[in-house]
């Protein structure tokens, strides 16, 4: 549990600096407090994976000679998490830790099952010590599929590139994890033999380890595919990002009213895009527009006036909020979201759209 000491530890002193760095602001306290409470949730979610992985002890040169191995710790579930409340970046850092997990556990899965078929035989007991491998690894490979479902859930209609990059990682750990149950397979079927007091044969020996000979190459496979991972997820922030950059006002409010109307449908169209926990890609590019609108309104009509106080201190926030989205930084999006319609306070009585419709 040190690992995840460090990880809290750090997490405060993470939350400090961007106090101090940001301004002794309420919302740039703010901030630092969902920084430091997601990162927490990241450590949480970790800790019995990082717990888990430093039990995985050295294969003994000869387990067969050896005192029977004690059972390593049974891996338990991670702690409930809402990946809604984390950023994207945040859920992307779980997926890639979980793979290299599930990669480490299956090597040391092929490394238990070579040692023990070194003489070309393998007895109950080194049966039971390969499993105490084989189950850390099939722990890891299911705990590495579930976050990536939990990508998809909330970033495949957004996060293109980083879909393709996902699937292609989840083909390489569904072959890894096929070959895992072959080596599944083949203990069971040597351990119904030992049983029964019966001879082994040879070829069940030689199956379990070409079983992990395929398992290691699939162990590498996966490695070398998840290595881009973070880089993608980047390239594709990035991408997003430079979508918006080309995105220009075309319905420009004509007076204060008209703007302050343009920021309320900026908000009510991301409440409702987010009541699902996610933004497509077309929502986003629809916000975007309707922020540069809005944005426009607010830096021409903005000011004080007889309608209320200087709105055009918040023209800045309409692109602030769409980079946060674009970014996958859901829960500082969604702060900010409910900031600035609290900064502009109550909705005016504004005028019917054509149609007797009200926004």
């Amino acid at each position: 549990m040190k690992s995840l000491f460090r990880s809290l530890v750090l997490v405060l002193v993470i939350a400090s600096l961007l106090a101090a760095c940001g301004g002794s602001g309420p919302a740039n306290q703010q901030d630092a407090i969902n920084t430091a409470v997601a990162g927490t949730q990241v450590a949480a979610a970790l800790a019995q994976a990082t717990v888990n992985a430093s039990a995985l002890t050295a294969v003994p040169a000869n387990p067969s000679a050896a005192a029977a191995p004690a059972a390593l710790a049974t891996p338990t579930s991670s702690p409930a998490v809402n990946y809604a409340e984390m950023t994207e970046e945040e859920l992307a850092a779980l997926i890639d830790q979980a793979v290299a997990a599930a990669i480490a556990a299956t090597e040391q899965t092929t490394t238990a099952v070579t040692t023990t078929t070194s003489d070309e035989n393998v007895t109950t007991e080194e049966v039971v010590y390969v499993y105490d491998y084989y189950y850390n690894a099939d722990y890891y490979v299911d705990y590495a599929t579930t976050l990536l479902d939990e990508y998809y859930t909330l970033y495949s209609e957004l996060a293109n590139e980083m879909i393709t990059e996902l699937n292609s990682v989840e083909a390489q750990l569904n072959q890894m994890n096929n070959t895992l149950s072959s080596i599944d397979q083949s203990l069971q079927e040597i351990n119904t033999t030992l049983s029964q007091g019966l001879e082994l044969a040879q070829e069940s020996v030689d199956q379990l380890q070409q079983a992990a000979d395929t398992a290691k190459t699939n162990a590498q496979d996966l490695k070398t595919q998840a290595q881009d991972m973070i880089t993608t997820l980047k390239a594709d922030q990035d991408g997003r990002i430079e979508q918006l950059s080309k995105i220009q006002a075309s319905n420009i409010p004509t007076d204060k009213l008209a703007a302050l109307q343009a920021g309320f449908d900026f908000l009510d169209f991301a409440n409702t895009a987010l009541t699902d926990n996610k933004l497509s890609r077309d929502e986003l590019m629809q916000l975007a527009q309707r922020g540069k609108d809005a944005q426009a309104g607010f830096k021409q009509f903005g000011g004080a006036d007889k309608l209320g106080p200087d709105i055009s201190q918040f023209s800045g926030k309409f692109d602030e909020i769409t980079q946060l989205f674009a970014r996958g930084q859901m829960p500082g999006g969604r702060q900010n979201l409910g900031g600035l319609e609290k900064s502009l306070g109550k909705r005016p009585d504004f005028p019917a759209r054509p149609g007797g419709r009200k926004p």
